[in-house]
């Protein structure tokens, strides 16, 4: 008769013991090197992904740097047809350098 779960010997490996001290440090290096490779390597990358990207800085256009215009009048150089904070019409591309 087999005894029961409870008083069950389970037997792990030929080499099955009380851990050593060398076994305890091996395993504390270990961690250790997991926990420096998750700071230098994941954290970067974990930020990267769960913080807020940083905004892109808002342009703000003077009054010579728009020209109102409610439908598009085809393309003119160095500037841009979009809808902003001083209403639809052209504005000037001040992300292009200038001649």
């Amino acid at each position: 008769p087999t005894p029961p779960p409870s008083t069950a010997v389970v037997r792990s490996s030929a080499m099955a013991g009380a851990p050593s001290q060398a076994s305890k440090a091996l395993a504390a290096l270990g961690t250790g090197a997991l926990a420096c490779g998750f700071y230098f390597v994941a954290k970067p990358k974990l930020e990267e992904l769960l913080l807020p990207a940083e905004q892109p800085r808002k342009l703000h256009y003077s009054q010579e740097d728009f020209s109102p215009s409610s439908q598009f009048a085809g393309q003119r150089m160095g500037w841009v047809y979009k809808l902003d904070h001083r209403g639809l019409g052209y504005y000037r591309d001040l992300c292009t350098p200038q001649e």
